[in-house]
């Protein structure tokens, strides 16, 4: 989710999307703005070989290593576009040429991914004037602002100010605070997750399970499908899950999208964030009592208040173009080779900063070296095996950190087509913690396939379990979440917070210790001490699941009840339409 320092000086910044963890996720540094590198069709390693001796099965020896040299100093924090993806997509196509596996992308291990990194100046300013009170929260430590339109310059003059409660338009729930609204032009003022969050009410959206429409990035998407020219979200650390902190850090470097030519969605002219009392200084200043304002907002019914204030805002970007790469390994089947089960994990993280501090580097060893190498483990394994019927995709995706965009840019561009993509397995984060009672199922109750990983789990004498903090809206911070949007089952599980030994309240301490001193900070390194008899577990588990899709014609498919199984079944019908019939499911 953030920052890493860019190729040779601009913090890069990516925004807050991503990496879910149940030893949660959430804070960012500066990064690496995207130096255009050329994508290599194929790259001659230039890290010192190692000399450990690797084995065929799932071990804690091999996994470790794995993790080590992803997460040392010398890859520097694996920002895209500088010289640690280099590294990194180097010693990734290394070890798939190892494991005997085929590139993945029509002959290339690398998929190429534009993107546009912007960086706001620190000279940027937001004020709001309500009569002759004027308000400048100061940037970084009060607001943070940009631009994700690549312009040079933005500018708002005297922009109308509307309150829309939580900035929500689902039609199938009976809300829109958008009703009868017309922000063309108006800065538009937000709460941070849904409307059943603070009250606990659990007939709202899901109570305090975050559903998208409380994530930061859909009110952004709302707000321009809604034409406002500025949209900024109260912080609150409840309702987003994180400190203020991690917003500082995650929006005051480079932020990274995809051209516009390659992702036509509308986007805000100037969006940000501001900080909790900031925002009751604006209100107060209104007349409006902030507090009562955000519990009318989570009735139904509520109207948006108009603040009789006007915003005006400054803002000049440096704006870059770049690419980073995708790495694709591909393990063919050998009788239904067009359908492919997908291993995934994001292999970038936040790089390093040239802030004042006796640590520059964001390591992020467990965001995400180890999911990275829990991808390698299975691929290892399963390459080292019977062939599969099904072909096996292992995608290591770049630009998670800055909104899922690798991940994104590989949906819009698959390699295997997505109604020939049976399931998508993604690992993020794992837990190092030791062996736990439970397994954690993040967005559980979504689709068959937690019917193909229970048994399993069971023979490991646990329980599926959902994240223990559903507020967090951990489902929809990792790049699962761009195939569940396009109808494909996703799978995210990982090792719980019960302890096999310790018991819960053990295994959530650890989970707020890393969220608090570790997680997207210089403090997440690799440990040569961690327990990994848990994730060994899981990483069994997860191999099960693949092996019962690739040995199978089993398509799993959403339960009744998601969101996601209209797509599923819009994409599947599609496919066999187009297909001959011999081919059609």
């Amino acid at each position: 989710m953030r920052i890493s320092l860019l190729a040779a000086s601009l913090p890069l910044a990516l925004g807050l999307a991503a990496c879910s963890s149940e030893a949660p996720p959430s804070a960012e540094p500066a990064a690496a703005a995207p130096a255009a590198t050329e994508a290599p069709a194929a790259v001659a390693t230039t890290s010192a070989p190692s000399s450990h001796s690797f084995e065929a099965a799932i071990t804690p020896g091999d996994y470790a290593e794995h993790v080590r040299v992803l997460a040392s100093d010398e890859f520097e924090g694996r920002a895209p576009g500088s010289p640690g993806e280099k590294k990194t997509i180097e010693y990734l196509q290394k070890e798939f040429e190892r494991l005997g596996l085929q590139p993945g992308n029509n002959g290339s291990w690398f998929q190429t991914v534009p993107m546009v990194a912007t960086t706001t100046d620190p000279s940027a300013s937001l004020g709001f004037k309500v009569g002759e009170t004027e308000i400048k929260p100061a940037y970084a430590t009060q607001m943070v602002i940009g631009t994700r339109t690549g312009a040079p310059e933005s500018n708002l003059a005297d922009s109308e100010v509307v309150f829309v409660g939580y900035g929500v338009n689902a039609p199938e729930l009976g809300w829109n605070d958008y009703a009868g609204l017309d922000v063309k032009g108006k800065t538009v003022v937000m709460l941070i997750n849904d409307p059943g969050f603070h009250t606990d009410d659990e007939s709202l959206f899901e109570g305090k399970r975050m559903t998208y429409y409380g994530r930061w990035t859909y009110k952004f998407e709302e707000a321009a499908r809604q034409g406002a020219a500025l949209a900024i979200i109260v912080h609150d650390d409840a309702g987003a899950a994180y400190p203020w902190e991690v917003v500082q850090n995650g929006w005051t470097g480079a932020q990274f999208d995809l051209p516009v030519s390659v992702d036509p969605e509308p986007r805000l002219p100037l969006q940000g964030w501001i900080s909790g009392p900031s925002a009751e200084q604006l209100f107060s200043a209104a007349g409006q009592d902030f507090s009562a304002l955000r519990t009318a907002a989570s009735q139904r019914g509520f109207t948006a208040v108009p603040l009789n204030a006007t915003a005006s805002a400054a803002v000049k970007s440096s704006v870059r173009e770049g690419k980073s790469e995708n790495v694709l390994a591909m393990l063919p089947g050998a009788q239904q080779a067009e359908e492919a089960v997908v291993y995934m994990a994001h292999w970038d993280h936040l790089g390093r900063s040239f802030q004042p501090g006796a640590d520059q580097i964001y390591n992020g060893a467990i965001d995400n070296a180890t999911g990275v190498a829990g991808v390698l483990e299975i691929a290892e394994k399963f390459a080292t095996g019977p062939k599969p019927a099904r072909s096996l995709l292992f995608l290591i995706v770049t630009l998670e950190e800055s909104g899922l965009l690798g991940s994104k840019y590989y949906v819009g561009n698959p390699v295997i087509p997505l109604h020939k993509t049976v399931a998508t397995i993604n690992l993020d984060a794992m837990s190092v913690i030791g062996r736990t009672r439970d397994f954690t199922v993040v967005g559980f109750g979504s689709s068959e396939l937690e019917d193909i990983l229970r048994p399993i789990a069971e023979s490991q004498s646990r329980v599926l379990q959902p994240e223990s903090a559903p507020q967090g809206g951990f489902y929809f911070r990792s790049d699962h979440f761009n195939f569940a949007k396009a109808g494909v089952p996703s799978l995210y599980a990982k090792g719980g917070v019960d302890h096999v030994e310790k018991g819960e309240e053990h295994g959530k301490a650890l989970a707020a210790d890393y969220t608090a001193n570790r997680y997207h900070k210089p403090g997440d390194e690799f440990d040569p001490n961690w327990d990994l008899a848990g994730v060994m577990e899981d990483l069994e588990a997860l191999y099960g699941v693949g092996n019962q899709l690739v040995t199978s014609e089993a398509w799993p498919n959403w339960y009744p009840t998601s969101a996601f199984k209209a797509a599923r079944e819009a994409s599947l019908e599609a496919g066999n339409a187009s297909a001959p019939p011999e081919h059609a499911q």
